[in-house]
């Protein structure tokens, strides 16, 4: 961001009455301080990234308790949980709510991944301050992207349920790859290290995909549990493609090919996730080209969905759905 023009810079589209709520603290003052920091890099991002649907900030130091009581403005909702395995831990989200017959987005921020961003003014070490302001630009992206997928995409709309079991698998899986690789690619000009922190939590997950699936395979064979089979089988099976579309993002924020991630690479050809990865990455760039374009239908992310399949199948897991609509895996 050194290169920004700061005395002339676009006027933010933060809504004016936009808060942030820090919560769990007994420190005021510090509270209060990291609520002001936050709001300033909220700003700041609102003068590149589309936050007009922005509801608004939740900062708290019980991550996993703000995303469980997060009001979401629908009926029925499961709560919120984050990622939480020892590659990838989620630590901050900003899911759709509704508000007045209006769909939008609420940043939630685990207190602790964002305090560097006040750090100096407590003369504490400031290192991490570069990435706590690329997390809270990652989530002001995900505004913009939600945002454009309810315009664009009627029948994807926050509420819409999406019919048949494979169906309804597939896009959760297409939709998290789009969102992952349009937020890191939107937000990449605040989020210069993300590229480096994500290529380690492609490699992390990419080594244990496939003996994790292949455990949980073993004890469908025992409990013949399809649903648990997805359950436990889908989550490493898909990490290394959830985390690959981040970095991919972040590659195309910042001009970057495969020879700056040669390690990343390399274990992706040995774990059988290269070819996936290269058609997926060809998806999501085409699908960020022709966004104007896009089909009003879920048919849009057909293609995702399709490589969705291709990853289940690479672990022996076949989806079919009959014309009844019943639906079952088989796993040769």
């Amino acid at each position: 961001m050194n290169d920004l023009d700061w005395d002339h810079l676009p006027q933010t589209t933060m809504p004016p009455s936009t808060t942030v709520q820090v919560v769990g603290f007994d420190n005021e003052e510090g509270a209060n301080a990291l609520g002001e920091a936050v709001l300033a890099v909220v700003s700041l991002a609102g003068s590149f990234i589309d936050l007009s649907s922005l509801d608004g900030v939740t900062v708290a130091i019980d991550y996993d308790g703000a995303l469980a009581e997060l009001d979401r403005g629908l009926p029925g909702l499961r709560p919120l949980t984050r990622s939480n395995t020892e590659e990838m831990q989620g630590v901050a989200m900003s899911p759709a709510v509704m508000r007045d017959g209006e769909v939008r987005t609420h940043i939630v921020l685990n207190a602790q991944m964002v305090a560097p961003s006040v750090a100096e003014q407590y003369g504490c070490d400031s290192t991490d301050k570069p990435m706590s302001v690329g997390i809270i630009a990652h989530e002001c992206a995900h505004v913009q992207i939600t945002a454009e997928k309810e315009r664009l995409v009627p029948d994807a709309r926050f509420g819409n349920v999406i019919e048949g079991y494979e169906h309804a698998v597939m896009f959760q899986i297409a939709e998290v790859l789009w969102d992952e690789y349009a937020a890191c690619r939107l937000s990449g000009m605040f989020a210069r290290q993300q590229n480096e922190a994500h290529a380690s939590t492609v490699m992390a997950t990419v080594v244990v995909a496939r003996d994790r699936s292949d455990d949980a395979i073993r004890r469908y064979r025992t409990h013949g549990n399809v649903d648990l089979l997805i359950v436990e089988a889908g989550p490493p099976l898909c990490a290394p493609v959830k985390a690959a579309a981040y970095l991919l993002g972040g590659m195309d924020a910042d001009g970057l090919d495969w020879s700056n991630f040669k390690a990343v690479r390399n274990a992706l050809e040995q774990a059988g996730y290269a070819d996936l990865i290269d058609n997926l990455y060809a998806e999501l760039r085409r699908l960020w080209q022709t966004r104007s374009e896009w089909s009003p239908t879920l048919d849009v992310f057909s293609g995702l969905e399709a490589i969705a399949h291709e990853v289940f199948a690479s672990g022996g897991l076949f989806f079919s759905t009959n014309e009844a609509g019943g639906c079952w895996v088989d796993v040769p």
